[in-house]
């Protein structure tokens, strides 16, 4: 039960981090789901496997691997069981295969590969990054989205550039 516990708590930290990356307050009610959770002591990393599914009143995330990094915090209390948690800071978040995210506003996100780092509050997507708002979209190599200033970047290629469509209102929408 002890062990549970810790895996909630550290879920929910996880969870946390991710709704920020969003602009959602800490305090909301959050579930994680996969088929299999792993947590490495000396990597300082949880894994959730398999169909992962993170739900979040701000946005809503799937993938087939996220994979949570953390940060060894010298001043937080050591676990004193084999398979407890050591309590230490989140650096980044990583979701891999088929990563899906969606957000308020209409807003949304595939790729391969997402990455979240706190320290800047960074998220940057590869493998194929498509953003979208409505019917506007947005395509390159990476995606990258500075979630506090609401400013992003999309780097290209002669062979892959990026790639803007923005919706302009027709004849019917201007009734």
């Amino acid at each position: 039960m002890k062990t549970l516990f810790r895996v909630l708590i550290l879920s929910l930290c996880f969870v946390s981090i991710t709704g920020a990356a969003f602009a959602a307050p800490a305090m909301d009610d959050v579930k994680v789901t996969s088929e299999k959770m792993t947590y490495s002591a000396d990597g300082q990393t949880v894994v959730f496997l398999g169909n992962v599914v993170v739900k979040h009143p701000q946005a809503d995330m799937w993938a087939n691997k996220v994979t949570v990094h953390l940060r060894s915090d010298s001043s937080a209390p050591k676990s004193d069981s084999a398979t407890g948690v050591d309590a230490g800071k989140l650096e980044k978040i990583v979701a891999q295969g088929n990563v899906r995210i969606k957000m308020e506003k209409n807003r949304t996100g595939t790729c391969e590969t997402a990455t979240y780092t706190l320290d800047n509050e960074l998220l940057t997507m590869t493998g194929s990054p498509k953003l979208s708002e409505g019917k506007n979209t947005i395509t390159g190599n990476v995606i990258k989205f500075w979630v506090k200033e609401n400013r992003s970047e999309v780097l290209g290629s002669s062979s892959n550039p990026v790639e803007a469509i923005f919706s302009a209102p027709g004849k019917a929408d201007k009734k």
